[in-house]
């Protein structure tokens, strides 16, 4: 009987590899990875996610990550053209067939739900009839026109777990009924308290996320609202995106920075202990994704916790994903999405009342630790 853990996660002594890897993935998977060495079960980590550089190529690599814990990333070739990289997506996809095909009904699998993988976990989990929890973190075809093929298969493998790791409650009603879930909105852990802060008197917003329009467009959004902040307001601008959404984002923080009384920065991509200090700097995190999206019904925005843990009060879109989360009964909401609305909500939260984030993550992490280690008894005492 083995635990495998299948995701899109290198650790930090592997950061040359360059793997394509989404900030808030990594930061999850990281999180599960620490809860499931906590719980004490043996698991090997695979990944896989290919390198970002055409040069990219190694053999299998494999080494302990911690006393319980195993990390694979399979061999790669180098991709110098197009051509190259999409027979080594193939080729990545037949390293998974592979893999699975060895497994027996009592091996266990967590894996990491993606469009790209999808049909291969569905048809091999009906043959091996291996154990199978699915970490569910939004319906992709919500998010990205997928096609009605990848669409089906994503339908499809959901249905195929055994049980799931879900990023939002409202998700338990994409899976089958009866069957066991816990949900683990991110990460829970706290950071400690640095001594950080900007020099001036003002209330510092900050936005740090995507910039990609189909997640609602939320970083225009979090810049449109500084237009009718008062001067005493900062509102900072971070995260990733493609050159041309940058250069988007930037012309509009241009045109509102010159109506604005407010000041309004783009402050670049920033990450671990410059990232950390950067937001206990800051007063107000941003959450301003657009609330009728289809997505935002079962996606929770990573961002929420990130902002908790270092610290900050977060104003959120009111959207039932994060108002009915654990945390949601500390966060302050806006209803519409409108600069002029989410300037006045951030105006209202009230700076001189004591605030206490830390303290229910740190209780949410100690119940994501023992939610983990139940529903994997639940799996494991299956029959096969």
């Amino acid at each position: 009987m083995a635990l495998y853990y299948l995701t899109y996660y290198q650790p930090k002594s592997m950061t040359d590899l360059k793997l394509k890897i989404s900030p808030a993935g990594q930061q999850k998977s990281a999180y599960l990875i620490e809860k499931l060495d906590n719980v004490g079960n043996e698991y090997t980590v695979i990944c896989l996610a290919e390198s970002d550089t055409k040069d990219g190529s190694h053999g299998t690599i494999e080494f302990n990550i911690s006393k319980n814990g195993q990390f694979v990333v399979w061999k790669e070739f180098a991709k110098p053209n197009r051509v190259a990289g999409k027979i080594h997506f193939y080729y990545r996809r037949q390293q998974l067939k592979q893999f699975l095909s060895g497994l027996n009904p009592s091996d266990t699998v967590i894996a990491y739900h993606s469009l790209q993988t999808a049909d291969i976990f569905y048809k091999y989990k009906r043959e091996k009839r291996f154990k199978f929890v699915l970490e569910l973190e939004e319906i992709y075809q919500d998010v990205v026109n997928c096609g009605p093929q990848k669409a089906a298969w994503e339908r499809k493998v959901i249905t195929a777990a055994d049980g799931y790791i879900l990023a939002t409650e409202a998700l338990s009603k994409e899976i089958p009924a009866e069957r066991p879930y816990i949900v683990v909105n991110g990460t829970y852990h706290s950071e400690f308290e640095r001594d950080a802060g900007f020099a001036d008197d003002k209330i510092h917003c900050v936005y740090a996320g995507t910039f990609d329009p189909t997640k609602g467009g939320a970083a225009a959004a979090a810049a449109a609202a500084a237009e009718f902040l008062p001067e005493n307001y900062h509102v900072h601008i971070l995260g990733f995106g493609t050159e041309e959404q940058k250069k988007q984002l930037l012309e509009r923080i241009a045109v509102v920075q010159k109506k604005a009384k407010c000041t309004l920065t783009y402050d670049g991509l920033k990450s671990g202990e410059e990232y950390i200090r950067f937001l206990q700097s800051c007063q107000i995190g941003l959450c301003t994704q657009i609330p009728d999206a289809k997505y935002t019904e079962t996606s929770f925005p990573s961002k929420v916790l990130v902002y908790l843990a270092n610290g900050l009060r977060v104003l959120s879109v009111r959207i039932p994903a994060v108002e009915n989360s654990a945390v949601g009964g500390i966060l302050y909401y806006y209803d519409k999405q409108l600069p002029q609305e989410i300037a006045n909500a951030i105006m209202d939260i009230p700076m001189k009342e004591d605030y206490n984030s830390r303290q229910i993550l740190n209780q949410l992490d100690k119940d994501c630790e023992k939610n983990l280690k139940r529903l994997m008894e639940i799996i494991n005492n299956e029959p096969d």
